[in-house]
């Protein structure tokens, strides 16, 4: 029987393949210790190798996508090393006796709570990206191996809780076909490489995760936040028609973009596009922009503790310029 869910269209495209679930708890055990000294030391480990790793995934998004998506990965290296978080966590380590992965957990969310509470959609948002930064550094406490989604052997659409960037970043596009996820916004930082990369994604689902299993058949159609779960041979046939109208579309816009934007009785119409970084600009001048029409300067604000200096703002619009 097929199941419907409405999210958020977080990136366009249908996609239709089977899951791959992503489990996001790390489990642990919590106990008390003895040895504090120790414990920070494995902290010490942990924090180093989540920044060795962090700092390989924001060279491949540099290389992939550019500077103003690899800054997503300079804002967790930033909290990976944050000292108000480490002070945190020894502090736990020291005063409680807790181990290390307790201490963590515990710290970490105490510090996303207090960025949900806050009444600011996008530093809500970046709740998600402390959390991203808590489970790398247990899963190191933990010795464990995490899925690579850059090295999956058939075409899948990822469904998760949440899908950290830091995996996102890692996507074989060839075989990720979409994904779907129970939470997150448009202006999660993973949405926003969604779009970078073209893959169809629906954010905010809630309910996904209740029966769903690796290997169901799933439609994610971001085009207007719809999830199908196991879908009919009626569903199947419905969507696989509107994923083949919406790369029709593509093509056909492809072949205008070249023209000149004019119209029937001659009239020329500047054709500029709506940038949020200039990361942006090189997907605007493939589609044929002929300048800018917007510039959402919100991005010169985030991932940062300071307000941007006026030089900073000359200088990005400067680089659009």
């Amino acid at each position: 029987m097929s199941q419907e869910l409405t999210g958020v269209a977080a990136s366009p495209g249908v996609a239709i393949s089977e899951v791959l679930v992503l489990e996001d708890e790390v489990e642990y055990e919590e106990r008390t210790v003895d040895d504090t000294a120790g414990e920070k030391e494995r902290l010490k480990d942990a924090i180093a190798k989540s920044k060795e790793q962090l700092a390989k995934i924001k060279a491949k998004v540099k290389k992939e996508m550019g500077d103003e998506k690899a800054q997503i990965f300079e804002a967790h290296l930033k909290a990976v090393e944050d000292p108000e978080l480490i002070k945190a966590v020894e502090k736990k380590i020291d005063e409680e006796k807790l181990n290390a992965e307790a201490g963590v957990d515990q710290a970490i969310e105490e510090f996303a709570a207090k960025l949900e509470a806050l009444d600011n959609e996008y530093m809500k948002e970046r709740a998600g990206d402390f959390r991203d930064v808590g489970s790398r550094i247990l899963k190191n406490l933990l010795g464990l191996n995490t899925v690579s989604l850059a090295q999956l052997d058939k075409e899948v659409i990822l469904v998760a809780k949440d899908l950290a960037p830091s995996d996102t970043a890692q996507i074989d596009k060839e075989l990720v076909q979409g994904f779907a996820t129970a939470v997150g916004s448009r202006t999660s930082h993973t949405a926003i490489m969604a779009r970078s990369m073209e893959i169809p994604a629906v954010v905010g689902a809630n309910g996904i995760l209740d029966d769903l299993e690796t290997g169901d058949q799933i439609i994610v159609d971001g085009l207007d936040g719809t999830v199908i779960v196991n879908p009919t041979e009626e569903e199947l046939n419905k969507y696989e028609e509107k994923a083949e109208e919406y790369a029709q579309r593509k093509e056909r816009l492809a072949e205008l973009k070249e023209l000149p934007a004019e119209t029937t009785d001659g009239h020329q119409v500047e054709l500029v596009a709506n940038i949020g970084t200039p990361a942006d600009i090189p997907g605007a001048q493939d589609n044929g922009a002929e300048g800018i029409g917007l510039y959402r300067s919100e991005f010169l604000y985030m991932d940062r503790d300071s307000l941007p200096t006026e030089e900073e703002q000359f200088e990005a619009y400067k680089e659009v310029a």
